[in-house]
């Protein structure tokens, strides 16, 4: 059972959340999104010396706004707005998860189609492109012995390594040369390696 401070209705989290829905943050932005929720949260649990929250995510989902800033809210203001890329990302996080719940149980097969469709939910701008998803996609197919279609989906996944640095970039570029190499394309593995180096040069450039 779930304890509250003494005094209080709700637990330190689901109290310090409300406050937060309820009466915004002053110095936030006009739309609050889970990173900066979790900022806020953390701060005001840490001041009051209580638990802190915890929370994890992938593909950039902290950027994904929640709320109207009640704080910076004019009276008559709508709710909203719900932005179309918000809604394909959390798409895709959804999809992801879902894919490697039935792959863990040995349904492979049947989590291809789910990946299929949550990737064809992406931004078309191509930002926050969802490497992570792709990665998952190939590995499976690649498992299950499409290794042409796995090697179709990493060549799409590359074209869009080189915008920025991070380890499903690399991871990316390894999976493509390994996939390349062993179908007899050693150049072209070569090529993805050096790229896969650039990319490693970069990151530990940008470090402080």
């Amino acid at each position: 059972m779930a304890l509250s401070p003494y005094g209080e209705r709700h637990t330190a989290f689901t109290g310090e959340l409300l406050t937060i829905l309820r009466h915004g943050i002053h110095d936030g932005p006009e739309l609050i999104d889970l990173d900066t929720l979790c900022r806020t949260m953390e701060a005001r649990l840490r001041g009051k010396n209580r638990p802190l929250p915890q929370h994890a995510q992938e593909m950039g989902m902290g950027r994904l706004r929640l709320v109207r800033n009640r704080a910076r809210a004019v009276r008559g203001t709508p709710a909203g707005p719900v932005l179309a890329a918000d809604i394909r990302s959390a798409m895709v996080v959804a999809g992801l998860g879902l894919a490697r719940t039935l792959r863990a149980a040995g349904r492979t097969r049947d989590a291809l189609p789910v990946l299929r469709l949550a990737l064809q939910e992406r931004a078309p701008d191509g930002e926050g492109d969802p490497l992570a998803a792709q990665l998952e996609l190939s590995d499976m197919l690649e498992e299950t012995g499409q290794t042409r279609e796995a090697m179709e989906v990493l060549e799409q996944a590359f074209q869009q390594v080189h915008r920025f640095y991070g380890p499903e970039a690399v991871q990316v570029c390894r999976r493509l040369a390994s996939l390349l190499q062993e179908s007899g394309n050693h150049i072209q593995a070569c090529e993805v390696l050096e790229h896969a180096l650039d990319l490693l040069q970069d990151g530990s450039r940008a470090l402080p």
